[in-house]
């Protein structure tokens, strides 16, 4: 390959020295998209491209190569800089904040009209007053005029920023109405079928009350995250979230509400097997309602509420075979100020448990092997910027293409995709062959990037009225496994055009992975033909959770004929283990129609069923 590259430099020399632009640029660009040859050798290409680019006046794709150059040339951002002068203000706020002039970036941003951004480089140069008044200008917008989620981000960062310039009243304000607004809006996407988008809802929630102070804030977003976490089976990262909850009431003091989420992890973990995970959970929330006791009693409180308190730990430590515990407890309440009987019958109880050892149990936190990063990105930025792009893949590239923190690989792409994006972008929606061409082949080095971010540019090519664009946007969103992937696969299986259909039905049948049941199962309950649900069902037999099995099990019981003989068929060349097992203990009870069906997937998995049976 690399001999392609050297002849393609080689032609475009050529076609430089007879003035031939246009196939200097071509054979460069060919030579570019070998996105996986070493640095010195792209490199080699880029710097001539540039100059090709600008000589057919062509500035913003000359600063678009300039950009992947600079990071690494001796001259840093010297040329690129000198370009500045003749791209739009979006260009040059990019250019001078990868450059290190925030405070320039943002005034470029403003006078572009994007505010958002314009605060984001405010607040990443330490300008608070300035981001409060581009928040503040941005929220006046707003009002009224666009979704509640945009509304809550504004509010939470105009809240944020009048933290920081010490306008407690402001920030008061802007924090109620973030709150109202993020709550609506955590409403509507999970009435949609959007709870990642919901989940996102209550992770600025949480913050927010982190913000505010408001513990009641953190405790519901922390509360409705684990259930979103839960049902979308994501149990390691819902356990992780119950930890953090769990740290976050305690250093609120709010010691009840650590030790009822103690007790809920223990459960959870004690229906995933976790047995060592549950026990240490018990024995946390025994500890933490005994804190809670003390907490009650130095507050000068009723010793009743003292006493339940008690009551609770010596339930969870009785739970984990802690008895000798439980008789100090016991002891312990013999001595409170209460009603003479029950102390009587404390003293009694106490009794019972002299001499008793705590019995030894395995206990640990969730161990570090199966702990996931749980880093929740800044989505009062992330989001609201991409808003404020409106689905431009021009943008979305520049995003990515200087954040040095992705592999030289993805910004080499996110390049090749911004220089296309620009053909697309500059003229209007028409149905000419070139026009339609540049289209599709955007989706598709989107597609390359397999990052979230070229979702929304996805979304807007797929409003085309063009077959051909939405076919190749449905193609792309194959290969990105993203719950938000299923927003654009649901509205291709809505087209009146058969040839999108079926293209969609590819893409439901690819997107397999273990958080994709539930659009998947949505599918299967509302789609009204049979292939589209057949999809839907060979995709959720490669989703190896119990949930998934047990829904394909419910659709050999109680499916239509043809919604049998997809599940099936998808069964049969399943590899995951969960079908299998739960095939084992229902077979003696199921049908004899369903029994055969049982049978005839345990045989094609190499699965004995005399075993089984």
């Amino acid at each position: 390959m690399l001999d392609d590259l050297y002849q393609l430099r080689e032609r475009a020399r050529a076609a430089l020295a007879r003035g031939d632009l246009d196939d200097a640029t071509h054979s460069l660009v060919t030579a570019a998209s070998q996105t996986h040859v070493a640095e010195h050798d792209y490199v080699s290409v880029l710097q001539p491209l540039a100059e090709v680019l600008w000589r057919r006046n062509d500035p913003r794709s000359a600063l678009t190569v300039l950009w992947y150059l600079s990071a690494s040339a001796n001259d840093g951002w010297k040329r690129a800089l000198a370009m500045l002068s003749t791209v739009p203000a979006v260009d040059r706020a990019r250019t001078l904040a990868a450059a290190s002039d925030l405070s320039g970036a943002a005034r470029e941003m403003e006078a572009a009209g994007a505010l958002a951004a314009a605060a984001i480089y405010r607040e990443k140069a330490e300008d608070w007053q300035a981001a409060r008044n581009l928040w503040s200008r941005l929220a006046h917008r707003l009002n009224g005029a666009e979704g509640a989620y945009s509304g809550a981000l504004v509010q939470f960062n105009l809240a944020r920023c009048a933290k920081k310039c010490g306008d407690a009243k402001q920030a008061r304000e802007a924090n109620v109405s973030a709150v109202r607004l993020v709550e609506e809006a955590a409403d509507h996407f999970e009435t949609v079928g959007q709870r990642e988008r919901a989940f996102d809802c209550f992770q600025v929630l949480i913050q927010l009350g982190r913000e505010s102070g408001m513990f009641e804030d953190v405790l519901e977003g922390f509360v409705n995250s684990i259930r979103i976490l839960r049902e979308d089976h994501l149990k390691y990262f819902a356990l992780q979230y119950f930890e953090d909850a769990l740290q976050a009431a305690k250093d609120r003091k709010e010691l009840s509400a650590a030790a009822t989420l103690a007790r809920e992890a223990a459960e959870y973990a004690r229906t995933l097997g976790m047995t060592r995970a549950s026990a240490h959970y018990t024995l946390v929330q025994a500890a933490l309602w005994g804190d809670v006791a003390k907490q009650h009693l130095s507050r000068g409180a009723a010793p009743e509420i003292a006493e339940n308190a008690l009551l609770a730990a010596i339930l969870a430590f009785g739970e984990v075979g802690h008895y000798a515990r439980v008789g100090h407890l016991y002891e312990d309440l013999a001595q409170m100020d209460l009603e003479q009987a029950r102390r009587n019958h404390y003293a009694r109880a106490a009794k019972r448990y002299v001499g008793v050892r705590d019995e030894i149990i395995d206990s640990e936190p969730l161990p570090s092997h199966l702990r996931q990063d749980n880093h929740f990105p800044d989505v009062w930025h992330v989001d609201l910027l991409e808003w404020e792009q409106q689905g431009s893949a021009a943008e979305a590239c520049a995003d990515v293409l200087l954040d040095r923190r992705w592999p030289d690989l993805i910004r080499r792409k996110a390049m090749l995709a911004r220089l296309t994006a620009f053909a697309v972008e500059s003229r209007p929606d028409d149905a000419s062959d070139p026009a339609t061409s540049a289209r599709m082949r955007l989706a598709d080095q989107l597609a390359q990037l397999q990052l979230y971010a070229v979702l929304s540019p996805l979304e807007k090519l797929f409003t085309s009225p063009s077959r051909q664009v939405k076919v190749a946007v449905l193609a792309a969103m194959q290969q990105l496994f993203f719950k938000r992937s299923f927003v654009t696969v649901r509205a291709g299986l809505r087209e009146a055009d058969p040839a999108v259909v079926d293209q969609a039905a590819k893409a439901v049948e690819s997107l397999y992975f273990q958080h994709a049941f539930d659009p998947l199962a949505r599918i299967v309950r509302e789609a009204p033909e049979a292939r589209v649900r057949a999809a839907a069902l060979r995709a959720l037999a490669r989703v190896d959770t119990i949930e998934a099995a047990e829904f394909l099990l419910g659709v050999l019981e109680h499916g239509a004929p043809a919604d049998r003989g997809a599940a099936l068929e998808g069964l049969k060349r399943s590899r995951g283990a969960r079908f299998v097992d739960l095939a084992r203990s229902a077979l003696q009870a199921s049908s004899p129609e369903v029994r055969a069906a049982l049978r005839d997937v345990l045989r094609a998995r190499g699965v004995s069923v005399g075993a089984a049976a």
